[in-house]
């Protein structure tokens, strides 16, 4: 059991970190084992290029100077360089800018036996060890204002406790992609494989890492999010619920048992999901007068930072990966 969450704000920037926080908390009693945030902000440009916003994991200030010293170099090769580096508990903020393939410095850095979080020009993940409120007094995420984010509260049943199997996983090598998923896939060893077979990477035996490279591999050939989520349904077996989020959408998934439960609110500035009431009210005290929707098994939704939303119930049938 695991608790997940999300805030989209329409049309605007908002307390996305605050808004996290509190949604993440009031559904810690379904795991405190790990917790996690993904915020998405809007671009910055260092002259005429894209920041690139890094976040790495280091153990002590020794290697954090080791690590900042290596990154240093790999951006260097490809006429890049840290603008601005900053260490809070175990993860290292950076922002940069880099003008070579994305993928090809997660490699550069997995030669390294770095360990990348989050890599993109508008995400930044956060995950550690116990409940969003303990992660908030070392990384201090609730400041950071953001266009939409999603969380993520772990109890770990199909892999160890460690903090980077805790959610939100990126999608390793492709910028701005990251995933919450509540449930089990049963097919993950096979699709797994199947993804290797194409040359894919994965960081850990968490199926849920499979989702976030799942989502960003259509999304690389041209998909548009609510088709993959469509097709998701058909390609991923077990019981889930899952929430992606892409730079300028948040989406779901629920499979055909829809035993993971999910809720959200759409208000005027903002659309807020999670798996139960009481974390939306930990957010939204008053909620006398807004309606609380529960989508139906087989289901998906997404919701654009444009006001814009697409919803589609499916008919059960096993599609096949292709």
């Amino acid at each position: 059991m695991c608790g997940i969450g999300g805030v989209l704000y329409k049309n605007a920037s908002g307390k996305v970190g605050a808004d996290l926080e509190r949604l993440i908390y009031g559904i810690r009693h379904r795991g405190e084992d790990s917790s996690g945030v993904a915020i998405f902000s809007a671009k910055e440009k260092s002259g005429q290029r894209d920041m690139l916003l890094m976040n790495v994991r280091v153990e002590s200030d020794k290697a954090a100077e080791d690590v900042l010293t290596t990154i240093e170099e790999l951006l260097k090769k490809a006429g890049g360089a840290i603008l601005e580096a900053q260490t809070k508990g175990s993860i290292m903020s950076m922002q940069a800018v880099y003008g070579g393939s994305l993928l090809d410095l997660c490699y550069e850095l997995d030669k390294r036996s770095v360990q990348t979080i989050s890599i993109g020009n508008q995400l930044r993940i956060y995950k550690d060890l116990g409940t969003s409120d303990r992660l908030d007094q070392i990384y201090h995420y609730s400041d950071i204002d953001g266009t939409h984010g999603i969380g993520h509260a772990r109890l770990a049943t199909e892999s160890i406790v460690s903090p980077d199997r805790a959610h939100p996983f990126w999608a390793y090598g492709f910028s701005d992609v990251a995933i919450v998923h509540n449930g089990q896939l049963t097919n993950y060893w096979k699709l797994r494989r199947k993804f290797a077979c194409w040359g894919y990477q994965f960081r850990t035996d968490n199926d849920s890492e499979l989702i976030a490279i799942y989502t960003a591999h259509y999304l690389k050939k041209g998909m548009k999010l609510q088709d993959i989520l469509e097709q998701s349904l058909g390609d991923l077996d077990g019981t889930y619920t899952f929430l992606v989020s892409t730079p300028t959408e948040i989406g779901f998934a629920k499979d055909k048992l829809a035993a993971k439960p999910l809720v959200y609110v759409d208000l005027e500035d903002r659309v807020v999901l999670a798996s139960e009431e009481i974390s939306l009210q930990a957010l939204l005290p008053d909620m006398d007068n807004i309606t609380v929707v529960e989508p139906p098994p087989y289901l998906t939704g997404t919701w654009s930072v444009t006001g814009e939303h697409y919803f589609t119930k499916l008919t059960y049938q096993a599609v096949g990966l292709e």
